[in-house]
């Protein structure tokens, strides 16, 4: 029990990653859909809006590669053994950097946002 806990204190455990993963694409997302001013119940409706919207297809390759970790995250149950041979630390790293660039994008779309608040264009 103490080893729970302390996983999930320091955030190390897989689902601990996996909910935080989940969490920052929905993060980006819901920025996504204030930038667009709409929102969306299809999410590749929504990233396809994204791309001709907003016309930066390096954040847009970035929120569609954390909308596969948000898969990932939510559905690949044995992703740990399937794509990172059953260990768990390349699967800690992996999901860190994706946590780290959902970070990144959030970030950005946060000041295209107040960008457009300011000035009246995101672009």
């Amino acid at each position: 029990m103490a080893q729970a806990l302390r996983e999930s204190a320091d955030h190390s455990s897989e689902q601990a990653l996996r909910d935080a993963l989940s969490r920052s694409y929905y993060s980006v997302f819901h920025l996504g859909c204030t930038l667009l001013g709409r929102g969306y119940g299809n999410h590749d409706q929504f990233l396809k809006d994204f791309r001709e919207r907003v016309v930066d297809n390096d954040l847009s390759n970035k929120m569609m590669y954390l909308k596969e970790w948000r898969i990932t995250a939510d559905y690949k149950f044995d992703v740990v053994t399937r794509q990172y041979g059953g260990d768990p630390e390349k699967f800690r790293e992996e999901a860190s950097k994706a946590l780290k660039l959902g970070q990144e994008v959030y970030k950005d779309l946060a000041e295209r946002i107040n960008m457009e608040k300011e000035y009246g264009t995101a672009d």
